[in-house]
């Protein structure tokens, strides 16, 4: 099971949380707190900490908040928050993983985003990476290589890898035939310095390239 605690100023946004995740029974509310510095203990207790603070906030203040939250290596961060440049924000924090949704995110999305980052996960919508150049210098030279020599198709591919889908069911998924997607892995491979499944998708992860 799955300890969740609940963080949101608004009364009725802790309670539509707590309504989309009860419906599972996976999932168990430890708590809740208008703010951060509320309640006591869910810094180690909690597996997955959601996050929606009030709006506006600047991304200083976030990164103020974030901070003095101190959420241990041993829980993740799911934060719903609508700018997607505080991603710049969180890549910094040491945590067990880290998520970022949208205020409009469906009961499906949530409850798929908690399970995530409580794997150690980095999780938030594939489009929202790909407008932060500062994600990409965030690693070394080799990574941001990576980033520019993998093509639209491969980065396709690469997703599905971390799914944990077959090559048939990669190419069933995205009507090519399993040769060709045999091909596109090994070009991934080769582009990414790695030489199986689980090493590619362990380093897509780190780098920012794969997001669940």
């Amino acid at each position: 099971m799955i300890r969740v605690f609940i963080i949101a100023p608004a009364i009725a946004i802790r309670a539509g949380l707590k309504t989309l995740l009860l419906d599972d029974q996976r999932f168990q509310i430890i708590g809740e707190a208008a703010n951060p510095d509320d309640g006591e203990g869910w810094q180690v207790e909690a597996d997955v900490v959601i996050w929606s603070p009030a709006l506006p906030l600047d991304q200083d203040t976030l990164l103020s908040e974030l901070a003095r939250m101190q959420i241990g290596l041993t829980s993740a961060l799911l934060l719903i928050h609508d700018d997607p440049k505080v991603i710049e924000q969180l890549i910094r924090l040491k945590v067990h993983a880290w998520g970022l949704l949208p205020q409009d995110t469906s009961q499906a999305e949530l409850i798929a985003a908690v399970e995530a980052v409580n794997e150690g996960l980095v999780v938030t919508h594939p489009a929202w990476l790909q407008q932060l150049p500062a994600i990409r210098d965030s690693g070394n030279g080799q990574n941001r290589d990576m980033v520019e020599a993998l093509t639209g198709r491969e980065m396709e591919i690469l997703q599905l890898l971390a799914l944990g889908l077959t090559n048939k069911q990669i190419a069933v998924r995205l009507g090519i035939s399993a040769h060709t997607v045999k091909f596109h892995v090994s070009s991934i491979f080769g582009k990414m310095s790695t030489t199986n499944r689980t090493e590619t998708v362990k380093l897509g992860l780190k780098t920012g390239l794969i997001s669940l």
